[in-house]
């Protein structure tokens, strides 16, 4: 089964390799006559998954630069969202190392870090192995796409 891919804009990407800010983005915009709110490429210039897209803009931006649309937009399996201890706890194990760097444990205290390193340590390995599978899976994708490239030039010659 195929996974769910979802709109990446690589607008920010583009813009820096432009030399060029949003706000300087959006007065060459205003210039040539197109009229839409800034914030609206600030969304259009985030990292995060693109919800909707304004046709419009993204026309404006890819007329402008001179981009097609498959250059401005990719399309992506979600990036994996790490798991992490909250602030509480993290400030309980930092007081708890402090406390054992200067060897004032308690043997509770004692009890208390070696579960709370058990915690650290399998949400380290969750991670690692999270992410070794999403790279192991856009290789695949990479390496897929390159076939359907050369399948395509092929064909082409």
């Amino acid at each position: 089964m195929e996974d769910v891919k979802y709109a990446y804009s690589t607008f920010l990407d583009f813009l820096a390799k432009h030399h060029l800010t949003v706000s300087e983005a959006h007065q060459r915009l205003l210039r040539r006559g197109f009229k839409f709110d800034k914030k609206t490429l600030y969304r259009l210039a985030s990292r995060a998954p693109i919800q909707t897209i304004n046709a419009p803009v993204v026309g404006a931006v890819c007329e402008e630069f001179k981009i097609g649309l498959n250059e401005l937009l990719t399309w992506e399996r979600p990036k994996p969202k790490l798991h992490r201890i909250d602030s509480k706890t993290q400030a309980r194990l930092d007081e708890l190392m402090a406390k054992n760097t200067e060897g004032m444990l308690t043997a509770p205290e004692k009890k208390e870090l070696a579960s709370l390193g058990e915690t650290v340590e399998r949400l380290s390995l969750e991670n690692a192995r999270m992410l070794a599978a999403h790279a192991e899976t856009d290789q695949r994708a990479g390496a897929a796409r390159r076939t359907a490239v050369t399948r395509s030039r092929r064909k082409a010659a």
